[in-house]
C-alpha cells in the first residue's frame, strides 16, 4: 500500500510571506512617491517644453477636457480631478507627446532624392494567351459548364 505523508502547516512561513509582500508593496510605494516628487518639480519645465515643441498638444488636451465636461459631465469632472492629482504625470505625458510630434515632423521634412522617369512604352508586352487555356482538374468542373 502507498503511504501518504502530509506536511504539517507551518504558520511561521505564512507570516514570513505576508511580511515579504508588505515590504515589496512598501518599496514600490516609496519608488512611485519619489518619481511623483521628481516629476512635480519638473512639471513646469515639461509644460514649457511641450508648449515650445508643439503647442497644439496642450490645446488638444484642453479641448478634450472641455468636451468631456460639456457632453459627459461626470466623466469630465473625474478627468479634471485625476488631472489635478496626477499633474506631474500628465505634464510628462504631454511633453512626451509633443516631443514625438516634433520628431515626426522633423523626419517628414527630408529632402527628396533626384530620380529619372522611365518610359515604359518600349517595354515588351507579354502574351498571356497560352496561360488562358483552361486546365481541366477533374470532372467536377464540367458540372458547371
Amino acid at each position: 500500500m502507498n503511504n501518504f505523508q502530509f506536511k504539517s502547516y507551518n504558520k511561521s512561513n505564512s507570516w514570513l510571506g505576508l511580511i515579504l509582500v508588505f515590504v515589496v508593496v512598501f518599496l514600490i510605494y516609496i519608488i512611485i512617491q519619489s518619481i511623483y516628487k521628481l516629476f512635480l518639480i519638473l512639471a513646469p519645465v515639461f509644460l514649457l517644453l511641450a508648449a515650445i515643441l508643439d503647442y497644439r498638444v496642450l490645446m488638444k488636451f484642453g479641448i478634450v477636457i472641455y468636451e468631456l465636461l460639456r457632453y459627459r459631465t461626470v466623466l469630465g469632472i473625474l478627468a479634471v480631478i485625476f488631472t489635478v492629482i496626477g499633474f506631474p504625470f500628465v505634464s510628462a505625458a504631454l511633453f512626451f507627446n509633443a516631443f514625438m510630434n516634433f520628431k515626426t515632423k522633423r523626419k517628414s521634412k527630408k529632402k527628396y532624392i533626384e530620380y529619372e522617369e522611365v518610359d515604359d512604352s518600349d517595354a515588351e508586352i507579354l502574351n498571356l494567351d497560352e496561360f488562358k487555356k483552361k486546365v481541366k482538374v477533374n470532372d467536377y468542373e464540367d458540372l458547371f459548364e
